[in-house]
């Protein structure tokens, strides 16, 4: 699956790479964190492997996808905060419930939203470091941290040391394995389907909880009151 798609993208980023030189590892970064899914963890190794053929230096590599990652999460940081709280509850209030039919799914309520901004509030920091090394949400995740108006230096500083950690091993084993850079996609194929694999449980678990949440409100709701 990635290596598919790495396949067809390595010509068009080796020459936006080489017609810009390192700020067109930025270049990449950014727009890699505008668009989620593009998978980070393909293009870093091949950067990595540039490094090693000379064209570029690692720590320069390394500091440009750091810059760049940081300057889209930014940008999501600032649509979040311009979104502010009141107008993400009227969203949610528009869009948090799923109608087919007759058939209505809360996607997230209110008291929903209200639980996850709490501990938002509380554990920002860590939520946006440990999100920096996810595939898919670690971009938007900037996105909540502006909601709920997180410090920005503290911002700027996790989501930097989050993406050095994320950006270094990836560009590092490209380097040293040179030519045989591919070879750490089928590494990380197995992680993002570890990942997946998580997801996927999380959220079964949590429609399993809404059903019997549902069916133990309906039977408390038809069984008769008590009288005295």
């Amino acid at each position: 699956m990635l290596a598919d798609f790495i396949e067809s993208l390595t010509v068009l980023l080796e020459q936006l790479v080489f017609t810009f030189g390192v700020p067109g590892v930025a270049l990449v970064a950014l727009l890699e964190n505008l668009f989620p899914p593009t998978p980070s963890e393909a293009l870093y190794p091949l950067f990595g492997k540039m490094a090693h053929d000379g064209w570029f230096s690692l720590p320069a590599i390394i500091a440009a996808g750091v810059i760049g990652s940081l300057t889209g999460a930014l940008i999501f940081y600032t649509i979040g905060y311009r979104l502010g709280e009141a107008r993400t509850r009227t969203a949610i209030d528009s869009l948090g419930t799923l109608r087919v039919g007759r058939l209505r799914v809360v996607i997230i309520s209110q008291a929903q939203y209200e639980q996850g901004m709490n501990l938002f509030r509380r554990y920002g920091g860590r939520i946006v470091f440990i999100a920096r090394l996810l595939p898919l949400v670690h971009g938007i995740v900037s996105i909540p941290a502006g909601v709920v108006r997180m410090n920005l230096l503290l911002f700027a500083f996790y989501t930097s040391l989050g993406a050095a950690l994320w950006i270094a091993p990836l560009s590092l084993f490209g380097f040293w394995l040179g030519d045989n850079w591919e070879q750490v996609l089928i590494w990380l194929d197995v992680y993002e389907y570890l990942i997946y694999a998580v997801v996927l449980l999380l959220l079964a678990y949590y429609i399993f909880r809404r059903i019997r949440n549902r069916q133990r409100s309906t039977l408390t709701d038809q069984q008769p009151g008590e009288t005295t």
